[in-house]
């Protein structure tokens, strides 16, 4: 069962609403399966982090070695490409902006109030959550538009969102997850 399945909705009020928290066993199903289809993660092990500041000192590593980043970017720009050639560019881009204009604020809400739940008020951390969301629903919204989908990584890191998780990515050997 996906992460978005299990939390009943896939509103942006749930997400980040299981940060810190243990990974239930379809959380960890849900990571597992994400690894395994995803040539980069076949072998990684999954690693946890509990607190916001763990998650921060995960987002600042991951700036200094973009290697992570830069396999998402190819494979989003390579759905873009297939997503462009059925609707075009102009059209592509009114449909993946109107996605994430209609998140946005429900999303840094969402990364706000969980974040004051854990007594954190770090408004840069609360961007980069946030922003993680919203760059998580338009890849999401990218694979659909391209003709993927189903289990593509995208739409399973997506799910992890919605259901409350905040995947950090591939970081020295493990995928994290918070």
């Amino acid at each position: 069962m996906s992460a978005a399945n299990r939390s009943g909705c896939t509103a942006p009020e749930a997400w980040f609403s299981c940060v810190g928290l243990p990974l239930a066993p379809s959380d960890r199903a849900e990571i597992e399966a994400l690894i395994r289809d995803d040539a980069l993660l076949a072998r990684v092990e999954i690693g946890v982090v509990g607190q916001w500041h763990e998650a921060g000192e995960i987002i600042r590593a991951a700036d200094r070695d973009s290697a992570w980043w830069d396999h998402e970017e190819e494979e989003r720009e390579r759905l873009w490409q297939c997503a462009a050639e059925r609707y075009g560019e102009d059209e592509l881009s009114t449909r993946l902006r109107a996605i994430t204009d209609a998140l946005a604020d429900a999303v840094h809400d969402a990364a706000a109030a969980a974040a004051a739940r854990a007594g954190v008020v770090d408004p840069a951390l609360i961007r980069a959550a946030s922003g993680a969301a919203l760059m998580a629903a338009h890849q999401q919204a990218l694979c659909e538009l391209a003709g993927e989908g189903g289990t593509h990584y995208f739409t399973r890191k997506f799910a992890l969102f919605a259901g409350g998780r905040w995947p950090l990515g591939h970081h020295r050997g493990r995928y994290v997850v918070f």
